[in-house]
């Protein structure tokens, strides 16, 4: 009879050293798996959208440090009266009462014109202390330079 007691003190002993090493795993995992998200958010390009044609769409644009943002505008078309088109960053500050422009700034593409064009690069914090969007709008010739039409299509804003 003792034997058996023996034996299941063992078992016991084995059973709480196999429980230990799961939950070691575990709590290893739970400290590692925190790291991959937060990494992922200083992807270079934020947010990208294409119109359906595939000839012209603008993305929020960001280094690999997540310190800088800015707009880009990528126009596809060789089609000689395309239109003109403007992009614009946005960014703004959190304060106490909430978040106000600190900066905008744009680039504008004349009728016919390809390639991509940026904005001017504004600076990014990392959570919530300040937050950025990227615009798009036709754009005319005022008889001096290419402007926007100013009826903007805004992205969501991004921390």
């Amino acid at each position: 009879m003792k034997k058996w007691k023996v034996h299941d003190s063992m078992r016991n002993r084995r059973m709480a050293g196999a429980f230990a090493a799961i939950g070691a795993i575990a709590g290893l995992t739970a400290v590692v798996l925190p790291a991959g998200p937060a990494s992922a958010s200083c992807s270079t390009v934020q947010y990208a959208h294409y119109e359906a044609s595939g000839e012209h769409g603008w993305k929020l644009m960001g280094d690999g440090s997540c310190s800088e943002r800015w707009g880009q505008l990528v126009i596809d078309s060789t089609y000689p009266t395309a239109p003109g088109f403007s992009i614009k960053i946005e960014r703004q500050i959190k304060s106490p009462y909430g978040y106000a422009t600190q900066a905008a700034y744009t680039a504008t593409f004349g009728s016919g014109a390809t390639g991509s064009k940026s904005t001017t690069h504004t600076a990014n914090s990392s959570g919530d202390a300040d937050r950025h969007r990227v615009c798009w709008d036709y754009a005319h010739y005022n008889g001096s330079k290419w402007v926007p039409d100013g009826s903007w299509t805004c992205s969501g804003w991004y921390y």
